[in-house]
């Protein structure tokens, strides 16, 4: 069940992030993909942060917790180191995927989610400790 839901999760962060409008997406529900056969690959290297956008910095917590719940779901809380390795490689392939779909794919985003990552793994170590040293038969 847990790995169903996993690519199911991994399904929606490609809606959102590859979908041609975000706002109609969000607030018509309209799933529209676009193929662009010739992106700008300079797009992933653009920084037009717009930090006083309200849209844009939600934008950025909906990457950083997106791909914390991807990377929870597909390392099973912890159990599976590889899998996060897995979540930016995810990462970074979303964000090179955009330029084909007419979006703008940026590696800060990549830094982004890869922070909301980080963040899944450092909670999950600090938990199993903290199970580890409460339950004194799990020690080995």
């Amino acid at each position: 069940m847990r790995i169903m839901l996993t690519f199911l999760w991994a399904i929606a962060l490609f809606i959102f992030t590859c979908s041609v409008n975000f706002h109609h997406l969000i607030s018509d529900h309209v799933v529209e993909f676009q193929f662009n056969p010739s992106p700008d690959w300079s797009e992933l290297l653009r920084q037009d942060f717009q930090w006083n956008s309200s849209d844009w910095r939600l934008r950025k917590i909906g990457h950083f917790f997106g791909f914390f719940v991807l990377a929870l779901l597909a390392s099973n809380f912890g159990k599976r180191k590889s899998a996060y390795y897995l979540c930016v490689a995810y990462a970074g392939l979303t964000e090179i995927l955009q330029l084909f779909f007419f979006r703008g794919g940026r590696i800060y985003d990549v830094i982004n989610d890869s922070l909301g990552i980080l963040l899944a793994y450092l909670l999950c170590l600090i938990l199993l400790r903290k199970r580890i040293n409460s339950h004194p038969s799990m020690k080995s």
